[in-house]
């Protein structure tokens, strides 16, 4: 059973928040009439957007880690108990 990572899973939740907050925020200074804060609303939703994704792609990173993490786990323990099992100071007849 895969668990999900409570901290991927929350990074992944506000990099949404922060890219529709950012949306909003560019929208609002598009209707100022002052060209310096038009111009700087495209800056400001490029570093939004870009911080956004940023935030969500570590999030997947942490949840991809923690899946390895809990495939893995299975396989350690099989190959500890057929390392043990085994009596590796025999030659294989041939």
């Amino acid at each position: 059973m895969q668990k999900k990572n409570v901290v991927a899973t929350v990074l992944k939740i506000y990099a949404i928040i922060n890219a529709v907050a950012g949306l909003v925020i560019f929208f609002s200074m598009q209707e100022s009439y002052v060209d310096l804060i038009e111009s700087l609303s495209f800056a400001f939703l490029g570093l939004c957007l870009v911080f956004s994704f940023g935030s969500y792609a570590f999030g997947e990173v942490i949840q991809l880690l923690q899946d390895i993490k809990d495939n893995t786990r299975g396989a350690m323990n099989f190959i500890s108990n057929n390392i043990n099992d085994n009596d590796s100071d025999d030659l294989p007849n041939i």
